[in-house]
Order: structure tokens, then C-alpha cells, then sequence
């Protein structure tokens, strides 16, 4: 479960790098993050891991497009939230 919960925390201090304009931190740390989680997916204590997985990526996928100069364009009311499993 450790790596399960290492992995949900990588993608939120992602983000913590991204409100910092940090894109080297917030690019590796979602990844990581990303790599960490799958292993759990679809489901693993009650947590939706895979869409977790989908919205990061996806997230992740965003930063790269937006680029350094512009990844404070992004909407932090789109990011990831962890959520139960159905």
C-alpha cells in the first residue's frame, strides 16, 4: 500500500511544482506518479485509481503542450482529484 499512497502523493506535490512554475518538477513528479499508481489500477483500497491515472496523464499531457513559458495558463480547478471506486 505504500507505493500505492507514494504514488497519489507524487501527483499532488506535481502540482504543487506546477503552481510554482516549476515544469521540470511538475513533469517528473506526475509521471513518477503515474508509474507509481498503475500497478493498483483499476481499483485499490477504495480508491479510483485508474481514472486517477487518465485525469494525470491527461493533466501531464497538458503541461507538456502548454510548455515552460506558458503552464500558468492551466485551470487548477481541472486537476486530478482523487476519488472512491464505484
Amino acid at each position: 500500500m505504500r507505493h500505492l499512497y507514494h504514488g497519489i502523493l507524487q501527483v499532488g506535490v506535481g502540482f504543487h511544482h506546477w503552481r510554482r512554475s516549476n515544469f521540470h518538477g511538475a513533469s517528473v513528479l506526475l509521471e513518477e506518479g503515474v508509474d507509481r499508481l498503475r500497478p493498483f489500477a483499476p481499483s485499490c483500497q477504495t480508491i479510483d485509481v485508474a481514472s486517477l491515472i487518465v485525469d494525470a496523464s491527461a493533466a501531464r499531457e497538458k503541461l507538456i503542450a502548454l510548455g515552460p513559458e506558458r503552464m500558468t495558463e492551466f485551470d487548477f480547478a481541472n486537476a486530478p482529484r482523487v476519488r472512491f471506486a464505484r
